[in-house]
């Protein structure tokens, strides 16, 4: 027994001592893998590439590169016999020289074999069998290259098989070196042109490039040239800056458009007077009239990235075109948060064009069979905006990461930001996602253009805060208001408000909001003010992800003055409309059936009960806020199912969260909006409510 365990704990050594050698050729490969074929959002990257052009190519080829890499990196590192003490160097065995060799071929073979086995699975047998020949050519070249190449690897005495050398060969340095100045140009491509160059190389294909990019320098450099410098390996290295930087390279700053002598005033309106104002606009526009009933409707878009966007766009969308523009004249606010926030914001927008005579002619709206609304919306969303933040993230903004300042430009932010505002003037002719959030509310047409509350979570407080045109006041318990005079938020564009309600992490990063002081005293921002980090933003949904709780204080600000026109005579009904895009999800009611709870997992259930359990939260925070709100819309109204109006995304297919969908998957939420899908729905019951005719 006592030999078994010794020998037992040998060969742990020997693996140990292998495997640290190669740490990054080995981590990176299998835990990527891994990713891409286990996790949902990695299978959804993968139907990007299914796409007509030169997508499959260049991902194919990046495939490759990991796999050459992995091979090339560990068997670089693993066959090279330092002067020192390692335990590796030391060693020559058979089982180790065994691993010395079949390891690196192994790694070689990883990536395009887990592939091709994950497109079978996805039903894309011809990109399936492409996979399978790179990981085939792939294990053909690391077996067969020595007679090839006739590789001058040194012979030891005794040693029947070239594994072990002492120094590289010329072109050996030529090729990494190549291939590390190639890393280099694509990061500053990205940089550059991150829009541009991620339509050709998408998500997958620059994960695949930024594996290779790692497993090199992390190995070759890191760990291979340390070592031949008679130096400890610096493997750890980055994790060490990585932390220890974190003091001082924060980035992050949420982006601000330049001030100008000639800025309009920022645009806020009081709840009270804004509802005054919107309502006395219907009276004047014939309407609104006593004794006649009127709906005024106020939608909540829920999170769940570009399938919530699109899903709340799209539903929007319909409403406004079925109805021949009726509807957006009796939305008065849109709530949303993270996808619910760009769906909302983008269809908020397109009211805006229109209201400016500017939709009809766009290019999105040309040709249009199912509305211009819906021809827009498809045109803003159905993108793929996840390379672009892809991209900043494993290149520009990963180096940042490391060096001990701050490079704002890095920011993985923009590069999102960029994306939707790029999108939208690609599809609408305009630039209003880059313009300042509040001008969405400028010109004659403003009080046509509904409200909107994008709900964001503060990091440093777990509380609301809110990007409005509406002045978020203390009707809105425990939520600040993000355009308050004294945070310097007054001056973001529409993208980076949309993108504060976004910033799901690890994609987004959480935005560093500045606060203007005098002294110790916070004081309204002006130019030249003092200006220090005030808190940091995330994702709306931490806090609670149906956009409802705010919609919800919405409506109870709103009740003194709706009761004063009912006093007048005036019959205003207001309803709430929830956009859920949680796949099968049903209206939430009253108590909880036993029968749906479920347990997951018990794996490891001491480290991960608490963050699943904090995570869990978010979706069951969202379904309180609902049945609450159905319940309180009593206190308002009495209660009735006309006045809660729930569309729910009702799919059997469970559509990844992330900010990239397949074009297939967009057709299959498409396909949700037409019959026999769209008499689940209540979409005959809000045209129903709208009067038959009302006056622009």
């Amino acid at each position: 027994m006592v030999i078994i365990v010794r020998v037992v704990g040998e060969r742990g050594k020997e693996v140990g001592s292998i495997l640290w050698r190669c740490v990054y050729s080995f981590s990176l490969t299998l835990l990527c893998s891994a990713g891409l074929a286990l996790i949902p959002q990695g299978a959804e990257s993968l139907r990007l590439v299914s796409h007509p052009g030169w997508t499959f190519p260049v991902f194919i080829f990046s495939v490759a590169a990991w796999s050459t890499a992995a091979w090339y990196s560990a068997r670089l590192t693993l066959g090279r016999v330092f002067d020192g003490t390692s335990l590796l160097d030391r060693t020559d065995t058979p089982f180790v020289n065994g691993i010395r060799m079949w390891l690196p071929r192994f790694l070689g073979i990883v990536p395009a074999s887990v592939l091709s086995i994950q497109f079978q699975r996805m039903g894309q047998p011809v990109l399936a069998l492409a996979c399978f020949m790179t990981a085939f050519a792939m294990g053909v070249f690391v077996v067969k290259r020595r007679a090839w190449f006739a590789s001058r690897f040194r012979r030891f005495d005794g040693q029947t098989t070239t594994i072990r050398f002492e120094s590289l060969q010329q072109r050996t340095v030529l090729t990494v070196s190549i291939a590390i100045v190639l890393t280099f140009m694509l990061l500053f491509a990205v940089w550059l042109w991150p829009v541009e160059v991620t339509r050709l190389v998408s998500a997958p294909a620059l994960l695949c490039f930024a594996f290779a990019s790692w497993i090199l320098f992390g190995d070759l450099v890191l760990t291979y040239y340390f070592k031949q410098a008679r130096l400890p390996s610096m493997a750890a290295l980055p994790l060490l800056l990585f932390v220890v930087f974190s003091l001082w390279n924060d980035n992050h700053q949420v982006t601000l458009l330049p001030a100008g002598p000639l800025d309009p005033p920022v645009i806020r309106r009081p709840i009270d007077d804004h509802l005054e104002a919107w309502l006395q606009t219907r009276v004047d526009s014939g309407a609104l009239a006593p004794g006649r009933p009127f709906p005024l409707f106020v939608v909540a878009a829920e999170g769940g990235g570009i399938r919530a966007a699109y899903w709340a766009g799209m539903v929007l969308a319909k409403l406004q075109d079925d109805s021949e523009a009726r509807f957006g004249r009796h939305l008065f606010a849109l709530s949303g948060v993270s996808g619910g926030s760009l769906g909302s914001s983008a269809f908020a927008a397109l009211v805006a064009d229109a209201g400016a005579s500017g939709l009809a002619g766009a290019p999105c709206a040309r040709g249009a069979r199912d509305g211009a609304y819906q021809a827009c919306m498809r045109k803003v969303l159905q993108r793929d905006f996840l390379s672009p933040t892809l991209g900043y993230a494993f290149y520009p903004d990963m180096l940042q990461r490391f060096l001990p300042f701050a490079i704002p430009a890095a920011d993985r932010a923009r590069a999102m930001e960029a994306a939707w505002a790029q999108g939208w003037e690609s599809a609408t002719g305009n630039p209003r996602f880059a313009r300042r959030f509040d001008q969405l509310w400028a010109g004659d047409s403003a009080m046509n253009v509904p409200s909107l509350l994008l709900n964001a979570t503060l990091v440093d407080g777990g509380n609301r805060i809110i990007a409005s045109d509406l002045a978020i006041d203390g009707r809105f318990p425990d939520a600040y208001d993000a355009l308050d005079p004294v945070l310097d938020l007054r001056r973001m564009s529409l993208a980076t408000a949309v993108h504060n309600s976004a910033r799901f992490s690890y994609i987004s990063p959480a935005g560093t909001v500045s606060a203007c002081h005098e002294g110790k005293a916070l004081v309204a921002c002006a130019p030249g003010r003092d200006r220090r980090p005030w808190g940091r933003v995330i994702d709306g949904g931490y806090f609670e992800n149906s956009g409802v709780e705010s919609v919800r204080d919405l409506l109870f600000a709103l009740r003194p003055k709706l009761a004063q026109w009912r006093e007048r005579g005036y019959d205003i009904d207001p309803a709430v409309i929830v956009i859920s895009n949680s796949p099968d999800a049903i209206a939430p009611s009253g108590k909880q059936d036993p029968g749906n709870a479920r347990m997951e997992t018990t794996f490891l259930s001491e480290l991960l009960a608490p963050p699943l359990g904090l995570f869990n939260t978010r979706s069951a925070r969202a379904t309180f806020a609902v049945t609450a709100e159905l319940r309180d819309m009593a206190v308002i109204l009495p209660a009735g199912p006309e006045r809660f109006l729930w569309f729910g995304m009702h799919s059997a297919n469970d559509t990844p969260l992330g900010w990239a969908l397949a074009s297939e998957t967009f057709d299959g939420i498409d396909a949700l909006l037409g019959p026999p899908h769209e008499g689940k729905l209540p979409f005959k019951t809000v045209l129903a409510r709208l009067p038959p005719q009302t006056v622009p």
